[in-house]
């Protein structure tokens, strides 16, 4: 009888630990998705910022400060 109980734990702490290992594989795969997932979206929005012009660099911002100031603006990028 004794030896049927403990065959009985090691079974039943067996497939508790295969269902643990299998939820804790499901939770690592769900996790991985969601940072792949948020690093597609940075990516995303880094490169939207890069392709859009700057505001201060475009024809009508220069050609107003240089009739503002009466000389030409210094116009720096920092996306180069």
């Amino acid at each position: 009888m004794w030896y049927l109980l403990k065959l009985n734990a090691l079974v039943a702490a067996s497939v508790f630990a295969l269902a643990g290992v299998a939820l804790f594989a499901l939770y690592a795969l769900d996790q991985a998705r969601a940072l792949a997932a948020a690093r597609h979206r940075i990516y995303e929005r880094l490169w939207t910022v890069r392709k859009q012009p700057l505001f201060f660099a475009n024809s009508l911002a220069i050609s107003r400060s240089i009739s503002r100031s009466g000389r030409r603006a210094q116009v720096a990028s920092h996306f180069k």
